[in-house]
């Protein structure tokens, strides 16, 4: 937020700048930006950098050695990432301002603010979320642990419905079954995701008032509806797993796109200046 501000501000204070600049140099500059926050993404998946990193870092005193080493740690690339990414704008900004702009360069604007709002709302997703769901019981980490989930809870609730009333029976398919094999609407786990609602008691509230007249089964069916509260837990869990990976998905994606589109505008314009 303060690297947007920063580059509002710098934007309105350098208005004289782009045409002074020109076309070419704040398309360079915009270039060497967006490579370096684009180097986040090989360090990830590559440690011959860490490597040869920890190797200066060897030659060099203990606590310099020390914050060498913990720069390299991800979540400090990450950040840096976030912050070239966000004050690559600027210098987009002028290329836009340089002269007009054509048809692939309009395309090309409207993606990379989509691959920057993309990337922002998955960082605040990074941030957020885990604090958030570790208020929640009955959590996993791992999609596999709420598939598991689920059919524990549907046998432990067969099970605990075995030799009890006809009128116990009923209720528990009318009014329990049904959260064990469905799951609440996407739109209900994003909102309870977003305003960090325990979905659980919410979603079963109806199911929990349906008790009145079982008398020597009420305590069971109260039971009942607690593994139903569990089951809807784990659906949010599994919603919110998704939702942690799926915006990086998108947000690679479009940084794909972005990567095709400027690739050909920058061959483009060598080809049409004559180099």
């Amino acid at each position: 937020m303060l690297c947007g501000v920063a580059v509002l501000i710098l934007h309105e204070v350098t208005s004289g700048l782009p045409a002074r600049l020109g076309s070419y140099r704040t398309g360079i500059i915009t270039v060497i930006m967006f490579v370096l926050a684009a180097s986040y993404s090989s360090r990830k998946h590559m440690l011959w950098f860490s490597v040869r990193w920890l190797r200066w870092a060897m030659l060099l005193p203990r606590r310099l050695a020390l914050r060498m080493v913990l720069f390299d740690r991800l979540e400090a690339w990450r950040a840096a990432h976030v912050t070239i990414a966000v004050i690559a704008m600027l210098p987009f900004w002028w290329h836009l301002d340089a002269g007009r702009a054509t048809t692939l360069e309009s395309a090309l604007e409207i993606m990379v603010v989509i691959l920057v709002a993309s990337g922002l709302a998955g960082a605040t997703i990074q941030d957020l979320l885990p604090a958030r769901v570790r208020k929640w019981p009955d959590q996993e980490v791992r999609i596999e642990d709420v598939e598991a989930g689920f059919h524990a809870l549907y046998v432990e609730a067969e099970e605990a419905v075995l030799g009890h009333s006809e009128d116990l029976v009923r209720v528990y398919l009318h009014h329990v079954r049904p959260l064990l094999t469905g799951a609440p609407p996407t739109r209900k786990m994003l909102w309870a995701t977003l305003t960090g609602q325990d979905l659980g008691p919410v979603v079963c509230a109806s199911a929990r008032s349906a008790s009145a007249g079982l008398h020597a089964d009420a305590d069971v069916y109260v039971r009942l509806v607690g593994i139903a509260e569990r089951k809807i837990r784990l659906d949010h869990n599994r919603f919110n797993l998704r939702l942690g990976v799926a915006w990086l998905r998108f947000h690679m994606g479009v940084a794909l796109v972005v990567s095709v589109l400027i690739a050909f505008h920058v061959l483009g314009v060598l080809y049409f200046a004559g180099i």
